[in-house]
């Protein structure tokens, strides 16, 4: 389907040495086939700034794409999947038009600017309460001890969950991230997923059904009274959304815990301006999400023929938009792998998916992330314990399966 004379070699998103660096492959092909036609991938992917920033703006790309799981699943395997078809296909990162704009304004109030700052101050003890834990153990995982339980604990507070609940959202979090996420989705993985849906959605039914009878401020409440206001949500909508928020609450920034603080390690001088200029701490983060990033990438389905880049993509075609290519493109950033927290142009950036379906919860993320290292950094020495890593099988998240860590407490000098 491509037309390139010479065309690059093509890419699998599987490949270990992809999953660990994918930018060298990437940059080859913004230079040489921007839009590039991948037999590996079975669809389009694109790389150049550009092109990313306007397939997202692209309304014939739709984002309703739940058949990209079931995409050489057998057909006895795909009936059994009626939850991960259902509840997977209705989350508001999978909507259309209408039904997208009417969830998705639900979803801004719910991580308005407002919502964060009330959240602030409890960010900040849950991020102490782990610091001293981290003290306490010295050496650890990292993914286990800060990234597995910062953002569920976060979540259980905005859904106004027991602490119980913690590794409860996470469990559920990473096998739905293992599977919709696997840059090989295989039926063991989709079965088991459909058993996590279903578990999930007992817990969130009884959630509901008492937020029903003592509403209070938390999210569910919030999502149980725009059920029947306005914003009308079936109750399969409201599960779907639900779902949904646990998962991007909390897998997305354990990965990017993991990442940016090797990112610190690898640049002391990030760490020396986090410690004196502690403010700085937002701008960094938000610095590092655009490299090395989380999210490489997300995936559309043409909705009729499409001209990007000078090529033709066909009506029902896969589009795979590649957020870390745009994210280093030197024809928007220079030095794009220089991390430099003063730069001008972070609005250029497409960390967290521009257009129609920017991320409502980017500020909640960066709160976390900041408060993290400002306060983790203040008080410890940081020490990564590994040089090599595996990484997570994900053609959306970079990201790593464990993290070995030593924290020293810090010795400050006397007045």
């Amino acid at each position: 389907m491509d037309s390139y004379e010479g065309a690059p070699t093509d890419v699998s998103f599987a490949d270990p040495a992809f999953l660990a660096n994918p930018w060298p492959a990437l940059e080859r092909l913004r230079r040489e086939a921007p839009v590039f036609y991948s037999h590996t991938q079975g669809g389009w992917i694109i790389t150049r700034h550009a092109d990313v920033r306007a397939a997202y703006a692209d309304r014939r790309l739709s984002a309703a794409r739940i058949n990209q799981l079931f995409r050489n699943i057998p057909q006895d395997v795909a009936e059994r999947l009626t939850s991960v078809r259902l509840y997977t296909g209705i989350n508001v990162n999978r909507l259309d038009g209408a039904d997208h704009m009417r969830v998705r304004a639900l979803m801004l109030r719910a991580f308005d600017a407002g919502v964060v700052r009330n959240l602030l101050g409890f960010i900040g003890q849950v991020v102490d309460d782990l610091l001293d834990e981290c003290a306490q153990a010295g050496e650890f995982d990292f993914s286990k001890m800060v990234g597995a339980r910062l953002p569920t604990t976060v979540m259980c507070r905005l859904f106004d969950l027991p602490p119980e609940y913690r590794p409860v959202l996470f469990d559920f979090a990473s096998i739905s991230t293992a599977t919709t996420a696997a840059a090989t989705v295989t039926p063991e993985l989709l079965l088991r997923l459909e058993g996590a849906i279903n578990d999930m959605n007992r817990v969130l039914n009884d959630k509901i059904r008492e937020r029903e009878q003592q509403p209070g401020t938390d999210l569910i409440s919030t999502m149980v009274h725009a059920r029947d206001g306005l914003n009308k949500l079936t109750h399969d909508e409201l599960l779907a959304q639900l779902l949904a928020l646990v998962v991007a609450g909390a897998e997305t920034t354990a990965h990017t815990l993991a990442t940016q603080l090797v990112m610190f390690d690898r640049h002391p001088a990030l760490i020396e301006r986090i410690r004196t200029e502690p403010e700085q701490a937002f701008a960094l983060v938000t610095e590092l999400l655009r490299y090395p990033g989380t999210v490489k990438c997300m995936t559309r389905y043409a909705a009729e023929d499409i001209d990007i880049g000078g090529q033709t993509i066909a009506k029902g075609d896969l589009v795979w938009i590649m957020n870390a290519s745009a994210n280093v493109d030197p024809e928007v950033f220079a030095d794009p792998y220089t991390i430099d927290a003063d730069r001008r142009n972070m609005r250029e950036a497409m960390s967290f998916g521009p257009g129609l379906h920017f991320c409502v919860g980017h500020m909640l993320a960066r709160t976390k992330l900041s408060e993290f290292f400002k306060r983790a950094y203040s008080r410890f020495d940081i020490e990564i314990l590994q040089d090599q890593f595996e990484m997570v099988p994900s053609y959306i998240f970079y990201g790593y399966q464990s993290l070995r860590v030593r924290f020293t407490p810090r010795v400050t000098k006397a007045a």
